[in-house]
Parts: structure tokens; sequence; C-alpha cells
């Protein structure tokens, strides 16, 4: 399994979506999505968008998914 590239999570988002080009090692960062809804709207759209590309879907931990004022950087 290859790696993923780390990126600090956005709160009150739950999922995180990674690409991946045909032929490249590694996930990049893409986009985050507030619930699976949403997910599957985003990575519809960037199916047009991305040809020949890969999406993985990572679900953040809890502690991200409520939006926290004091937590933004």
């Amino acid at each position: 399994m290859s790696k993923l590239k780390a990126y600090i999570p956005i709160n009150g988002q739950q999922y995180q979506i990674l690409r991946k080009k045909f032929g490249e090692r590694f996930y990049e960062h893409c986009d985050y999505a507030k619930d699976k809804v949403e997910e599957i709207c985003l990575i519809a759209k960037y199916r047009k968008i991305y040809h020949n590309t890969i999406f993985k879907t990572v679900k953040l931990p809890k502690k991200y998914w409520k939006n926290n004022k004091e937590n933004y950087l």
C-alpha cells in the first residue's frame, strides 16, 4: 500500500478525499467533505476534472467532526 501524504484536518469535516494519478506512487490531498453525500458529489465532480485518477477517502478522527472555532489556526 502506498503512503498517504499527511495534512492537518480542518475542523467540521468528516472525510478527506485523496487522489493519485495512474503511475504515481503516492496519494495527495484533494479536498475535504462534511458527510457521505458531499463526499460522493465531490468525487463525481473531480472525476470529470481529473482523468486517469484514483480517488481514496479517509475518515478523519471524531475530534475533527465538530466545528470548534478555537482549534482553527
